[in-house]
């Protein structure tokens, strides 16, 4: 099964509100609190484990779809305030000279910073088998060989000229500020029986520490916060190089009316045009599903595009050996989403069935060859199936 979608930029995010006395100090107690966690280099505290996924976005920004999820049930519903902060990392040590610019504006008034806004993913594309569900490789015969050459050839002048443009744009641009954190934002939600908030944040390629602290809105003066912290390494999707995007294993994968706008885009952010992607909280299946898996493949060779992805499942066991694999997906130009100026980038689905696979851990091995570019990338992820039909 094949989804394509244009590439995923960035929208218009909804206005912030004025904050009350009472939101204004919690988003102030949880930004000391992180603050402190910071310096003494604290580590995530028991209650709170996070999830997230990294995929290629526009202005040469990814975008990371995430959730937090409280363990444990709650009894009742209770408002709570989450702030959340990237921390830059470099040669492996954190950044100490970047600064807060949430506390600025709360405290001084200043204006907020557009990189301190919601992410949001602009409306696209993902249908549900796509059109290429039926597509079928196209024969490489010695006018194609021809064809490639000359390909690559209009490709690399695509790709000089975008770097001037980028590179009068950058200078015409005013850079982002070495000394305010990365990413940094706030939210308020009611926390359910779920206890789980998903919401995106944006990073330049690179290396993070992203803190996530929470804390009872309504007991913010006598409540300690709750404090996760998790380091991400966001790849250069932006290089020439062929590449993968997080593998996102899915529970389910939803057709919408239409797609969502404003905070409830925010508050859904796998959602994609008119499709909403159900990642898994814990990789675990039973005989009875059946596994879904959604990624980006990256910068392959257009025009003339002839790309093969391939799905091997390993038995991980008692040592990793071979268990099956499905048949290739083969796409061409016709399958794929018009590419941009040295920009290639799908969304690609596959759906297996498991009632074959014995209760067991297992991997699924993506590789994405490029015939065009000849170059050929993989990844990886861990799952498991256990008896029975859930």
């Amino acid at each position: 099964m094949l989804a394509t979608m244009r590439s995923v930029d960035t929208a218009a995010p909804p206005a912030r509100r004025s904050l009350d006395a009472r939101d204004r100090e919690a988003v102030l107690s949880l930004i000391k609190a992180v603050d402190l966690a910071q310096a003494v280099d604290g580590t995530s505290e028991a209650g709170l484990s996070w999830d997230s996924h990294v995929l290629k976005s526009g202005d040469h920004t990814a975008y990371v779809p995430f959730r937090v999820t409280m363990d444990g049930a709650a009894d009742t519903s209770r408002p709570t305030a989450m702030y959340l902060r990237a921390v830059s990392r470099r040669d492996g040590v954190r950044a100490s000279e970047e600064r807060s610019f949430v506390r600025d504006w709360l405290l001084h008034g200043r204006a907020m910073p557009r990189n301190g806004e919601t992410v949001l993913v602009g409306p696209g594309e993902l249908p549900v088998g796509g059109p290429g569900i039926g597509s079928s490789r196209r024969g490489v015969a010695d006018a194609a060989q021809a064809s490639a050459v000359l390909s690559l050839q209009e490709r690399e002048y695509e790709k000089q000229k975008r770097a001037d443009e980028e590179a009068k744009k950058k200078a015409e641009t005013r850079a982002r500020d070495p000394f305010l954190f990365p990413f940094e934002d706030y939210y308020f939600f009611d926390l359910k029986s779920a206890r789980t908030i998903e919401r995106a944040l944006a990073l330049p390629p690179g290396e993070y520490d992203v803190y996530a602290a929470l804390i009872d809105r309504a007991r913010a003066k006598t409540s300690s916060p709750m404090i996760l912290r998790r380091t991400l390494t966001i790849p250069d999707f932006w290089s020439d190089q062929l590449t993968l995007s997080s593998l996102i294993l899915a529970r389910d994968v939803r057709a919408l009316k239409a797609a969502l706008a404003g905070e409830r885009q925010a508050e859904h952010p796998y959602t994609f045009g008119q499709l909403e992607v159900v990642p898994l909280s814990v990789a675990s299946f039973s005989t009875g599903d059946a596994l879904s898996v959604v990624f980006q493949m990256c910068n392959y060779g257009a025009p003339d595009s002839d790309v093969t992805a391939e799905y091997a499942f390993y038995r991980v066991d008692g040592g990793r050996r071979l268990f099956n694999r499905t048949e290739p997906q083969q796409f061409s130009d016709a399958d794929l989403p018009p590419a941009r100026a040295w920009e290639t980038q799908a969304f690609v689905m596959q759906t297996v069935p498991l009632a074959p696979f014995p209760p067991g851990r297992y991997e699924l091995e993506v590789s994405v060859r490029d015939r065009l570019t000849r170059a050929t990338t993989t990844s990886a992820v861990a799952f498991t199936v256990v008896s029975g039909v859930r």
